[in-house]
């Protein structure tokens, strides 16, 4: 008997122990939070103007691809005196030098324009992470929770368990508060924007 209210007692203690658990789903916050709604919007701009400058300089090694392929035909031509190959195959020579050099020009471009973004993805990923955390912990301490959690790894939660909202209140809520600071500097840049788009700024 004694042995049975003590197992009693150890049971107790251990839901007594419990903590007080929140789930939060990542994938929403990425999704309602604006400054990462923001930062990604940023990126998809950088995505849009490095893809514009590569298709560019694709163009222009095609170009240069093509006045080759001449180059050559002419050469094959039955008629073409020794003087007027031997012109033509410096010609040629000095077309594929420049053909090779702005194609490794185009292979460095786009290597570092991938680089740069997925650093800015990681850098993004970092920011809205460090958000979330920051404003779980107090979401944790008004409600009395002992530990948050992100959704992904869980096969079942209930759904009374789920803090996404008040995260994202709060996260709202910080990242509004804010905006007047970095107001000034945004609009700033306003102006700048339209002639980044016009199409002698482009070239």
């Amino acid at each position: 008997m004694k042995s049975f209210f003590a197992l009693l007692l150890a049971s107790a203690s251990v839901f007594a122990a419990t903590p007080n658990i929140g789930i939060v789903d990542e994938q929403e916050i990425f999704k309602k939070y604006a400054k990462a709604t923001d930062l990604q919007a940023e990126i998809r701009k950088s995505e849009e103007s490095a893809q514009a400058s590569i298709n560019e300089r694709v163009k222009a090694v095609e170009q240069l691809q093509s006045e080759l392929q001449a180059i050559d035909k002419r050469a094959q031509d039955p008629m073409l005196s020794e003087n007027g190959k031997k012109a033509v195959g410096a010609e040629f020579q000095q077309k594929s030098a420049t053909f090779q050099q702005r194609r490794a020009e185009l292979q460095n471009f786009v290597n570092e324009a991938r680089n740069t973004i997925q650093q800015r993805v990681g850098e993004l990923n970092k920011q809205i992470i460090a958000d979330a955390r920051a404003q779980a912990e107090k979401v944790a301490k008004a409600k009395g929770l002992n530990l948050i959690i992100g959704k992904a790894p869980v096969l079942f939660s209930d759904a009374s368990l789920d803090v996404t909202e008040d995260v994202l209140k709060e996260l709202n809520g910080a990242y509004k508060a804010s905006a007047p600071a970095a107001a000034a500097p945004a609009a700033a840049t306003k102006p700048v924007a339209p002639a980044a788009g016009d199409k002698p700024a482009a070239k």
